[in-house]
């Protein structure tokens, strides 16, 4: 996200073209264009692939004034729900901690919880 560049600035500056801009210009690389079935580490690796070698362009684009963030959401009631965990491989743990990265996960099991709500404690 910047308030200084758009998304077409963003992507000349990166080398790298958005899968989507929403509505109010933010410049978007997402992996849900690689289907259901994809594991997660596939997904992680569509998001932080082409921007592995990029790491120096995203901190010049942060020192101007540029948002950068890594959302990782996890659906745990869809396909390969059986793998409940992954691992960020070293190139891409790198690259977080050069362009200075926060990195939330946050994982919610829908139908635990509302099983679990809905029985008195024993």
């Amino acid at each position: 996200m910047s308030d200084v560049h758009n998304p077409t600035e963003i992507s000349e500056a990166l080398g790298v073209r958005p899968s989507a801009v929403t509505h109010n210009g933010d410049w978007r690389l997402e992996s849900s264009a690689h289907g259901d079935e994809a594991s997660l580490e596939e997904l992680i690796r569509a998001v932080t692939g082409p921007l592995l070698g990029v790491a120096d362009k995203l901190v010049s684009l942060a020192v101007q004034g540029a948002t950068i963030e890594l959302h990782l959401t996890r659906d745990l009631l869809g396909p390969g729900t059986g793998a409940l965990c992954f691992m960020l491989d070293a190139p891409v743990i790198k690259l977080l901690a050069e362009v200075g990265a926060e990195v939330w996960i946050d994982e919610y099991d829908e139908v635990d919880w509302e099983r679990t709500a809905h029985t008195p404690p024993a």
